[in-house]
């Protein structure tokens, strides 16, 4: 078991080696992440406000792989799951609060130190744009979905004032230039998901045709199936599925922040990896005959170390960002 697991560590950092060395020029920093080659905004930006800054921390994270054989058309489906398990009791909500809390904090002094001014946060939930936001959204402890499992915290318990990628229309919009204009401030609204693990599953399918040899003997039609996968736990911060931060000012079109890849932390956290049974969904191989649910692994740490690399990560994100506006400032 700890030889599969270590194995499967080894190729996802042999994999991610060769696509430093392919792609070397384009991403040697992490601020090379961010996708910004268009950016109108960021390089007139001397002041942000930070109007929203939520963060998804994930407890499970799942990675899926579909594939077709073209001559046979046959199809074959897996995925591969790790579950984050705190030894010291549950993560709370006062947690996720708590690095949310800090990213913010830390967020600002950052920009502040890059040059960048900001906009402090009573003036931010003073304005009229924040004020007519309704605040319908009812915190929960946990949500999941396609077999990921998060929980969620707002800087300062903000509002939502934005989800996915779309901007504001109608009064919304105009309120929203308004804001802009009266903080003299680009307007900022963060949406980022924290996850705890890198996870990648690979298949190929490859069917053998029907052979006659004669004499009423054959060689039957075989498919086989080949999976691989990695898990390598390490925290990774970047865009939710479907979802940008979003940069407004008083004049052209709002830019969404697109990413290249999720931001990652070097600093560990887990005590233990392990593959785990016991979380297998048993029933879905039977369900679907095409689909492979691979063991899941099981990481297991502490809340206090979990906090502290959570809080590195969100660091090295505000880093990353500072840094990428700088770079694009220099033009």
């Amino acid at each position: 078991m700890k030889k599969s697991l270590f194995l499967s560590i080894l190729m996802l950092v042999a994999g991610f080696a060769t696509a430093q060395k392919k792609g070397e020029q384009k991403e040697k920093r992490e601020s090379d992440k961010f996708r910004v080659e268009n950016t109108k905004i960021i390089p007139k930006m001397d002041r942000l406000a930070i109007a929203q800054l939520v963060v998804h921390y994930k407890l499970t994270t799942t990675a899926k792989a579909v594939t077709q054989e073209r001559s046979s058309m046959k199809i074959a489906g897996a995925r591969v799951t790790a579950y984050l398990e705190f030894t010291d009791g549950d993560l709370t909500q006062e947690n996720c609060q708590e690095i949310s809390d800090y990213f913010y904090s830390y967020f600002q002094k950052k920009l502040k130190a890059g040059g960048i001014d900001t906009v402090g946060w009573n003036t931010v939930t003073a304005h009229e744009f924040y004020q007519k936001v309704s605040d319908d959204e009812e915190p929960e402890e946990k949500k999941e979905k396609g077999g990921n499992e998060w929980m969620t915290a707002n800087a300062n318990n903000g509002k939502k004032l934005r989800n996915g990628m779309a901007g504001f229309a109608g009064n919304k919009g105009k309120r929203v230039v308004t804001f802009s204009e009266d903080t003299k401030a680009i307007i900022g609204f963060f949406e980022l998901t924290l996850d705890f693990a890198d996870v990648m599953v690979n298949l190929d399918i490859k069917t053998r045709e029907r052979k006659d040899i004669g004499g009423g003997w054959y060689y039957p039609e075989v498919t086989t199936t080949k999976y691989t996968w990695a898990i390598n736990p390490e925290m990774r911060i970047g865009n939710p599925d479907n979802a940008a931060p979003l940069l407004s000012g008083t004049k052209g079109w709002p830019e969404n922040i697109m990413m290249w890849n999720d931001i990652a932390s070097t600093t560990p956290y887990h005590d233990v990896m392990s593959e785990d049974m016991s979380k297998a969904r048993s029933g879905l191989a039977k369900q679907f005959a095409f689909r492979k649910e691979l063991t899941p692994v099981m990481i297991q740490t502490t809340r206090a170390k979990y906090i502290v690399a959570a809080k590195k990560a969100c660091e090295v994100y505000a880093d990353a960002f500072v840094e990428m506006c700088q770079r694009n400032r220099k033009k």
